[in-house]
């Protein structure tokens, strides 16, 4: 069956799982918005939640509706349907500016993480790693590495498109998605500024070049109090285990580069060591958790090795 004929059925017949996800987490993620610190714009937040909630997981009505208007251009609607969550993700990101502060006001976890440090690790990596290693060519791989981040997020599932493999992108988009809500989450209720907050860069002076000043400028928009777990590490783990799972010869080279991630993200002191190892297990959690999520919202994933 073409993706064209897909769409339109497809709403009829109930959301799909990884739309699912991202309206559990919108649910998830409203009690910030009725709080006392709430920011002064929130019934605008309030109300795109209550409405990305019905688009993502309608009800019948809504679901009818939705399906007549996609029937009329089944193309252009297969494609919304399969990557409007993992194009909501920068949107979501941004939000959580405004949740975080609502719940906390201003308290961050990052002693009790900087203690895990001190005892898991003997020191603080965030700090060491780069006075160690104080050469241009490991601060410009480690920052590339970093940077990878977005090829990561988006490239395996065009990859999975362009080979006519629908249905191995959008498994392993929903297990992106997943990982990303699950983090957000923490972000949320348990915010860690992370030592880009609280230290000077780490980083040599001799060894800062193009790809750390890109790093820094990307950086300005970063989500204050979003540390815990490494989204970043979590999301590259996942989008790498998902990859193998349907293609295991590219996850190869992805797996490079989600290492080169981890490492680049504590040599800039942009996270605490233990921030990627959480991210890193919770990514790898997020996997095997994501085909047992996937049939409790109505999907179908095989047992066994999945061929997509």
């Amino acid at each position: 069956m073409s993706s064209s004929s897909i769409a339109a059925p497809a709403l009829r017949a109930g959301a799909h799982p990884t739309h699912c996800v991202l309206a559990l987490y919108l649910a998830l993620a409203t009690p910030p918005l009725l709080l006392p610190g709430r920011p002064s714009s929130w019934p605008l937040w309030l109300a795109l939640h209550a409405a990305a909630v019905l688009v993502a997981w309608p009800p019948p009505p809504v679901r009818r509706t939705l399906g007549a208007v996609f029937a009329r251009w089944p193309g252009p609607a297969s494609l919304l349907l399969d990557w409007y969550p993992l194009l909501l993700v920068p949107l979501l990101y941004s939000e959580l500016a405004l949740l975080i502060p609502a719940v906390h006001g201003g308290h961050y976890y990052d002693a009790l993480i900087q203690n895990v440090e001190e005892q898991v690790f003997g020191g603080q990596p965030s700090r060491d790693f780069a006075a160690a290693l104080p050469f241009r060519w490991v601060s410009e791989l480690l920052h590339g590495g970093y940077l990878s981040y977005y090829f990561l997020i988006y490239v395996p599932p065009i990859l999975f498109y362009a080979a006519g493999r629908r249905e191995a992108a959008q498994k392993a988009m929903f297990t992106v998605v997943l990982t990303f809500t699950v983090h957000y989450l923490f972000f949320i209720y348990f915010p860690v500024q992370g030592p880009h907050y609280l230290y000077p860069t780490p980083v040599a002076p001799e060894a800062a070049g193009p790809l750390y000043r890109l790093t820094h400028f990307v950086l300005i928009a970063a989500s204050q109090g979003a540390a815990f777990p490494s989204s970043h590490v979590g999301v590259s783990v996942a989008q790498v285990l998902a990859t193998a799972r349907f293609q295991p010869r590219r996850a190869a080279w992805l797996g490079v580069l989600a290492l080169l991630l981890a490492l680049g993200a504590v040599y800039g002191g942009y996270h605490y060591a233990t921030d990627a190892v959480c991210g890193a297990l919770l990514g790898a959690v997020a996997v095997l958790l994501a085909p047992s999520a996937y049939r409790a919202l109505g999907g179908t994933w095989p047992n066994g090795r999945n061929r997509a």
